[in-house]
């Protein structure tokens, strides 16, 4: 299925291989992914934390593999992406957010990526409950301008995604902590705005749904919605 999901992406087998697919994008950056070792490599331009590829060890690797091909298809240049951006958490440990995106060479997208359904709706979850991991990457540079929560899924014939978008707002630079933070978040998310083809790459620029956009509501979509619509603080 991987194999299908590459060739979806326009990914192309390298000569003289069978294991190997890669592809160009418009800033001259390569990516390959080599299927016999399970391993991506990024290119020189796009920098991993400590090394120069990532190895596929989990599911979520390929959604921000995923990810980043959507980027570089929005013409984000390969030299702004930074993957597994190491911030300090608490009592000595650090957490590795999924993709950074810099805009003239200060934190614009940071991304955190999660697989379909599960995960993300677990994260969501947290994140509407106390900011958790995007808040906390945020207060260690707060020159980011957008949070991101990610996930995208290969179903045969597309890749589907999905997103929930907190744009920064002044205020929310002047907090002291997560929790502060936290407190001034008005607790809504944009669903649009950074990867359509309405919008520019390094812009933002969100639509309201319209009957067009809307889709049948599958099983699957019901504990999601419902679990959002609990956050919604009605008016007494």
């Amino acid at each position: 299925m991987k194999k299908e999901f590459l060739t979806h992406l326009w990914f192309s087998l390298k000569d003289n291989s069978v294991w190997v697919y890669f592809k160009k994008y418009h800033d001259n950056s390569i990516i390959e992914v080599d299927f016999e070792n399970q391993i991506i490599y990024f290119g020189w331009k796009i920098k991993i934390y400590d090394k120069d590829s990532q190895k596929i060890t989990k599911p979520e690797d390929w959604v921000v593999f995923e990810c980043v091909d959507r980027l570089l298809e929005k013409w984000y240049k390969s030299e702004d992406i930074l993957l597994e951006k190491v911030y300090p958490t608490w009592r000595w440990t650090s957490w590795r957010l999924d993709i950074l995106v810099k805009k003239e060479d200060k934190a614009f997208l940071m991304i955190e990526c999660k697989t379909w359904w599960v995960e993300f709706e677990k994260e969501f979850k947290k994140m509407q409950k106390d900011g958790w991991q995007l808040f906390t990457y945020f207060q260690q540079d707060r020159d980011s301008e957008f949070l991101i929560l990610y996930a995208s899924n290969f179903n045969w014939k597309s890749v589907e995604y999905k997103n929930e978008i907190v744009k920064i707002e002044e205020s929310y630079r002047e907090t002291s902590n997560v929790i502060d933070l936290y407190d001034r978040w008005n607790k809504f998310t944009k669903q649009n705005g950074i990867f359509e083809d309405w919008v520019k790459s390094y812009d933002f620029e969100s639509k309201a749904l319209t009957l067009d956009d809307l889709k049948d509501i599958k099983e699957t979509d019901a504990s999601f919605i419902f679990n959002k619509l609990l956050f919604i603080n009605f008016p007494q």
